[in-house]
């Protein structure tokens, strides 16, 4: 018996460090898979089994729940399996919780209802984690109000965080209109074809005073673009698009296709781009110059409150009259009459211009 424990210790060794070398981080083990190893002498499922709780004692091993409810292991890394070792029982259980659920995070209540811990044996083992740096509350988009906790060592997902578009949990508008006003002008640049000019730069001979002859060189007229023909194959892809977005400069962070496909479908609905072939091509609707005057007129997502302010939609909403508590008091010289209001000139001067 003296000779079983070092035994089991060695065995239960060379399974982790195969565990460690053949498979990956989120592969689950079964007793089959550990079996093929070949390390067990004879596939000894009671010695098997014995490894196996060496490792889960170590808090090298995690032992779980598989499919039709058979018996699992999971692989923890041994800075992992050294967290724990210094973690309360409470501590380690939540942990687990939180670790278990990966990039997403979990809510602090779901995290209650897992544990079945008191909320303040819960408060003092979250406190306790986060000041260790083995966890980090976020910020998740979707639920603003709920605190929720992942592992330090994690980013959020796109899910959590709301991806590129996101900053510090508040949508980030201008960066938004950027980089789709860059995909617009990209995506049109290779839509149109510029027709060459006839005349291009002509030059004008004029007379001086002196009798000499000057040469004055007239501007080019302005450029005329036409559409490719039908069966064009030209068009940009998401990836010519990402690709391009990306080698900008325009963004600070490097932005997926998936974020860039966000952008060509607002700017689809906005009738800016048209979708081909089921979203592999993109083409524009309008050409280059279109777009750049556009752009350089009013940028996209501007404050358009200064533009309606100048317009009146509705004279007897927008009219002082409209919005007057003593309007049915009003008439024409008497103690509240048009020729005594004071709102009138503001209003004519501010909404109309005059």
């Amino acid at each position: 018996m003296a000779s079983a424990g070092p035994s089991v210790a060695g065995l239960a060794s060379k399974i982790y460090e195969a565990c460690l070398g053949n498979f990956s981080p989120d592969h689950l083990f079964y007793q089959q898979d550990l079996l093929g190893l070949g390390i067990v002498p004879k596939n000894d499922l009671a010695l098997l089994l014995q490894c196996t709780q060496s490792l889960v004692d170590q808090k090298l091993f995690r032992l779980l729940q598989g499919k039709n409810d058979r018996l699992a292991w999971k692989l923890i890394s041994r800075e992992d399996a050294e967290k724990f070792q210094n973690l309360s029982a409470d501590e380690s259980l939540v942990y687990n919780v939180i670790h278990s659920t990966g990039r997403s995070g979990i809510w602090v209540r779901a995290i209650l209802t897992r544990t079945n811990l008191h909320k303040s044996i819960l408060d003092r083992c979250l406190k306790s984690l986060e000041g260790k740096n083995y966890i980090k509350s976020v910020h998740n988009v979707k639920f603003p109000s709920r605190k929720m906790y992942m592992l330090a060592g994690l980013a959020p997902s796109e899910d959590v965080t709301g991806g590129a578009w996101f900053t510090d949990g508040v949508l980030d508008a201008n960066f938004i209109n950027t980089v789709a006003g860059y995909i617009e002008y990209t995506v049109s640049r290779k839509s149109w074809y510029e027709v060459p000019s006839a005349d291009g730069h002509r030059t004008k001979r004029m007379k001086t005073t002196s009798g000499s002859m000057s040469v004055k060189q007239e501007q080019p007229a302005e450029k005329e673009y036409l559409p490719f023909p039908s069966g064009y194959q030209g068009y940009p892809t998401v990836a010519m698009i990402t690709a391009a977005v990306n080698e900008s400069g325009i963004t600070p962070v490097r932005l997926g296709e998936e974020s860039i496909i966000q952008l060509l479908e607002m700017l689809c609905y906005d009738n800016k781009l048209i979708a081909l072939n089921n979203g592999e091509f993109y083409k524009s609707v309008k050409n280059p110059e279109a777009v750049k005057a556009r752009q350089a007129r009013k940028p996209e997502g501007a404050d358009d409150a200064e533009e309606a302010r100048k317009l009146v939609k509705n004279g007897m909403t927008e009219a002082p009259c409209g919005q007057c508590p003593v309007f049915k008091l009003c008439a024409p010289g008497g103690a509240v009459s048009p020729e005594s209001c004071e709102y009138f000139d503001p209003w004519l001067e501010k909404a109309l211009g005059f």
